[in-house]
């Protein structure tokens, strides 16, 4: 028997006499990366004692000014025998009255990461970048082609051969003009230009980066953040100095393409200069800064409303309220461009809402002019918020600019009379761009959609991972067999309850499958339909792996939110790239898109790259960012498939690395489920981990699940043999 105490803000409480805690913990926890952040939880009936009214203020009381606020979470901690068992958090459900008199109180006990799970369920990948900016950077040639042969930001940002519109391949033969054949030729008379333009090409991030911005996030918004232990036997090891370095995550990058086709959608080609206006003073006359990238008309209804502009993007709220005394308010703006250097240049007013690309206005100016206006009116629409931003786009590399950009507003209010007092601002956004700044690529905005707790689970089903918290508070992420290495032994057999116990069929699974979502792309909907399977995808209903399923039990599905793409090696080269269109060979909006980075040489065969040289011609890159679903033996296929380079078969799968163990296991006509019940001592039930193992006379087992009562001490075992 177990002293249970409960301590509200550091003060005990008083419990009935026959309150008990349980808790259930199963193997199946470890695996799913949610389920790590649902700790415990645990609803308690409190009787109404003095002390408990003076710390609950008499809730009932509907009268006592400044009571208890049962709208807020309240520290608690419950201890077992004078030892913390957990740290966490109370709600108050209620109260329960007899006689009009209160006679009890319902309260529910939180773990600590419950909070947290609650708190993650809403967060996504952008919101996580949402608060940085260090990864941001100019989308023009000169970063393409450094993401492209090397990398940006300390090799966090890359810009791998994957073509998200234009169809590549290599031809020595041929050479005609503004094509994708990445056949280098040396310039000469009559040589033309093709290859790689950088528009054809969109960023990648690195995954271990994904990881330091979830910590820093959950850092920067939560009282306590994640911290995901990177040493050791952690599968998020990346120190490429440590004996357990993992080379395969190391290697991982998120593809960013959460816009179908062209990044700046009106560019044409490398022939362009197509700068979206992103750095500007801020505006002055007339405008009241509520927060930074907020404006509103100065002492006048209505407020900002979160009104911003950043990143080149103008986000604003018209308001048309025409009731007595209210105003109507009108936004409008003249955009204005003085160039030189020649060559003619457009303008545009941008109307982004909703992720579409449609002029409000635009031209072009008549070559040789210096200067072009554009005037727009009327922008946004009552009670929405509209997003533009103000484009140039010259035909001339050398092309130089300056921008005064009007941006006025016109505030209308009817005097008592209904007579119409109209006032105006104006204020003057000047900006001075270099050339090349085609746009900024903002990497929030082209993160997936997908929430952080849906990719951390995909990894976990991906590589079979498992999680836990250590003491220090860190959450150590392992491949599920790593997990079992790490574990302890416990000879349980003197605490046995010997007069029942079962041994039961163990099998749960029939069936098993490891997919991936459906392919979009082009190459692998044809696999899909000359194979009749899905790439990478592994599921049979018979023998996998020489592992013989059974007639009995569920289907084991594990499901990831990634897609898979099928890469390419260009014929007699060093040359692999990936093709993200339909089968129409149109552009497409992928899943999440997770690849191997393999930086790879091409001297034999250079890629040919139009860079923007003052002397027109392509120029040739012998490194690149190679796309890839093999790092040497190993695949992030789930099963075995021919890699597209080397053209030999990957042995070491997904499955075969991280569930092979695990599933073999499972189906082994040996294996046995064992159910038991014991008193077990407190040291241990405090200290072992589903990683651990019990010696039941002379016999080893894994632990299934264990559930604790822990103010009677008696906890029910579900044991598996272990087999190894």
């Amino acid at each position: 028997m177990q002293d249970i105490e409960l301590y509200i803000d550091g003060e005990r409480v008083d419990k009935f006499t026959d309150e008990s805690v349980s808790i259930t913990q199963t193997i199946q926890n470890v695996k799913d990366i949610s389920k790590v952040f649902t700790d415990f939880s645990k609803t308690f009936n409190l009787p109404a004692s003095k002390k408990n009214n003076k710390i609950f203020k008499h809730y009932y009381n509907f009268d006592i000014l400044n009571g208890f606020d049962a709208s807020k979470n309240v520290n608690a901690e419950i201890y077992l025998n004078y030892v913390l068992f957990r740290k966490g958090y109370i709600v108050l459900e209620g109260v329960d009255l007899k006689n009009n008199k209160p006679n009890s109180y319902k309260i529910t006990f939180f773990g600590e990461t419950v909070d947290l799970k609650k708190k993650l369920n809403e967060v996504t990948l952008q919101n996580v970048f949402n608060t940085s900016t260090e990864y941001d950077h100019d989308y023009n040639i000169a970063n393409v082609k450094t993401g492209l042969t090397t990398s940006l930001a300390n090799g966090n940002i890359i810009y791998p051969l994957i073509s998200h519109t234009e169809r590549f391949y290599y031809d020595a033969t041929t050479d005609v003009e503004n094509t994708r054949n990445l056949h280098y030729k040396s310039p000469g008379t009559g040589t033309k230009n093709h290859g790689v333009y950088f528009t054809d090409l969109k960023p990648a991030l690195k995954l271990s980066t994904i990881l330091d911005r979830i910590e820093a996030y959950t850092a920067e918004t939560f009282d306590a953040g994640l911290i995901f232990e990177r040493t050791g036997k952690s599968f998020f090891n990346t120190d490429t100095s440590s004996a357990d370095y993992n080379e395969l995550y190391d290697k991982l990058y998120l593809w960013l393409a959460r816009e179908k086709g062209l990044l700046g959608k009106n560019y044409t080609g490398s022939s362009e200069n197509r700068i979206v206006i992103n750095s500007m003073t801020q505006p002055a006359v007339g405008w009241d800064v509520d927060s930074p990238f907020c404006y509103r008309f100065q002492n006048n209804y209505p407020a900002c409303e979160n009104s911003r502009i950043t990143n080149g993007v103008w986000r604003i709220k018209t308001v048309n309220i025409t009731s007595f005394n209210r105003p109507k308010i009108n936004f409008s703006t003249n955009f204005k461009v003085t160039g030189s250097g020649g060559g003619t240049f457009s303008i545009s007013i941008e109307n982004i809402t909703d992720n579409t690309t449609e002029a409000f206005l635009g031209g072009l100016n008549a070559d040789g002019l210096t200067e072009y206006t554009l005037s727009a009116s009327s922008l946004g629409n009552q009670f929405n918020y509209t997003e533009f931003r103000f484009v140039v786009t010259s035909t001339s590399s050398a092309f130089l600019f300056s921008t005064n950009i009007d941006f006025i507003k016109l505030f209308t209010e009817e005097d008592a009379n209904g007579i119409p007092t109209t006032t105006t601002s104006t204020s003057t956004v000047v900006s001075v761009l270099p050339t090349g700044a085609l746009q900024r690529i903002v990497v929030s905005d082209q993160m997936p959609d997908l929430l952080v707790l849906d990719y951390l689970t995909g990894l976990f089903k991906t590589f079979n991972l498992t999680a836990f918290f250590q003491p220090d508070g860190k959450i150590m992420v392992q491949t599920l067999d790593s997990y079992y290495l790490g574990g302890n032994s416990f000879d349980i057999s003197k605490y046995i309850d010997v007069n029942k116990s079962s041994v039961n069929y163990a099998a749960p699974y029939k069936e098993i499958a490891f997919r991936n979502v459906k392919p979009k792309t082009f190459l692998a909907i044809n696999f899909s339909e000359i194979n009749n399977r899905i790439f990478g995808n592994l599921e049979n209903s018979t023998t996998v792996n020489g592992i013989n399923t059974t007639d009995r039990g569920s289907k084991y599905v594990v499901q990831t939110p990634f897609e898979k793409v099928i890469y390419e090696r260009l014929s007699d080269t060093t040359i692999q790239w990936g093709y993200s269109v339909d089968k129409d060979e149109k552009p497409i909006l992928p899943s999440p898109l997770i690849f191997v980075n393999e930086p790879t040489t091409a001297t034999a065969n250079p890629i040919s790259f139009i860079d923007g040289n003052s002397d027109g011609q392509a120029n040739s890159i012998t490194t690149y960012n190679r796309p890839s679903n093999s790092l040497t033996l190993k695949t992030i296929n789930f099963g075995s498939e021919i890699d597209e380079f080397s053209l030999t078969v990957k042995s070491n799968t997904l499955f075969q690395d991280n569930y092979f163990t695990y599933i073999s296991g499972v189906f082994d006509s040996k294996r046995r489920l064992t159910k038991l019940k014991a008193i077990i001592p407190l040291k241990i039930l405090l200290n072992y981990s589903l990683a651990d193992k019990f010696i039941v006379n002379g016999i080893t087992y894994n632990i299934n699940s264990i559930k604790t009562n822990f103010k009677t001490g008696e906890s029910e075992l579900e044991l598996i043999n272990n087999l190894q």
